[in-house]
């Protein structure tokens, strides 16, 4: 599991492991996007995740890892596989450009005063990680690659 602000990389990095392992990456937010109101999204994404562990054997995901649903979702998931978790650092004034730079097609539309506010809250986070990879640039692709195959 990506955990990190929005704009930290974690769609880049999900996208770029599944390029090059054998892991399946379920971008989570294409499933917020797609929810009616009545729809509850941390069960819609959990029953995604059961469904795609049918046909791969390793899934990542991205989140922002915030809030007492996200811990509730985190719990439930634990108990049925093995969840490793990896922060994504990236300074906050870059993953706010990078979000103001980028399309909403595949990102769930926020108001640049609500990023700086969610950031905030998930810069803060902690958790027991298996890994952490500093997104501000300096790590190469392969780099990026090798880390996550280690954990």
């Amino acid at each position: 599991m990506l955990i990190g602000p929005k704009g930290s990389g974690k769609t880049y990095i999900g996208t770029l492991v599944e390029k090059n392992t054998d892991i399946f990456f379920l971008r989570v937010e294409n499933i917020w996007l797609t929810l009616n109101h009545k729809e509850n999204g941390w069960e819609k994404i959990e029953q995604e995740i059961d469904l795609t562990f049918r046909n791969c054997n390793k899934i990542m995901i991205e989140n922002l890892g915030a809030g007492e649903d996200f811990h509730q979702f985190y719990a439930s998931l634990n108990k049925k596989y093995l969840v490793k978790l990896i922060r994504i650092v990236a300074n906050l004034d870059i993953c706010l450009t990078r979000v103001m730079r980028r399309g909403n097609e595949n990102h769930i539309p926020v108001s640049d005063d609500k990023v700086i506010e969610y950031n905030k809250i998930a810069s803060q986070v902690i958790l027991d990680w298996n890994l952490e990879i500093d997104n501000n640039g300096s790590a190469t692709d392969s780099e990026i690659i090798m880390a996550i195959k280690s954990i």
